[in-house]
């Protein structure tokens, strides 16, 4: 593969990757987390063919310095543009990743508090009184940690 190609194919491949990463962030800004499904394809083929680029130009680093002046520049362009967008979705995901824990953990609070508060009926079809020692039993609630 020439210099050349491998610069353009860079390039495409980064382009393809800021779009995904860009909707991802605006799906989460439109508070439609389940839409990033879709995208999730397309960002794992995206990121293997982006760290194969990369570790081949690593590896083979005077394949930048036969780029033309105007090419290598674009390529900068595009990987300045790429580690913002990739930092902008990963204060996107962090902020959903929060925001969702901070609604999970209010509404384990409330249940909590209700069947705190609620200790069901007596025999006679009355409320029951809380019990001596006024704990309920415990609830147990799950989240996944990943980002």
């Amino acid at each position: 593969m020439s210099d050349q190609t491998r610069a353009t194919d860079l390039l495409k491949i980064t382009t393809r990757l800021i779009d995904v990463l860009e909707r991802e962030i605006e799906m989460l800004r439109a508070m439609k987390p389940s839409d990033i499904q879709a995208l999730h394809e397309d960002k794992i083929v995206l990121t293997a063919a982006y760290e194969a680029q990369i570790k081949a130009l690593k590896d083979d680093p005077t394949a930048l310095n036969a780029l033309p002046p105007a090419q290598r520049a674009e390529l900068n362009g595009a990987i300045k543009r790429f580690q913002a967008a990739l930092s902008e979705n990963e204060r996107s995901l962090r902020a959903a990743k929060e925001a969702s824990q901070s609604a999970l953990n209010a509404i384990a609070e409330e249940v909590q508090r209700q069947v705190q508060g609620h200790a069901g009926y007596s025999a006679k079809g009355g409320a029951a009184p809380p019990s001596a020692t006024g704990q309920s039993s415990a609830m147990s609630f799950a989240f996944d940690q990943r980002l």
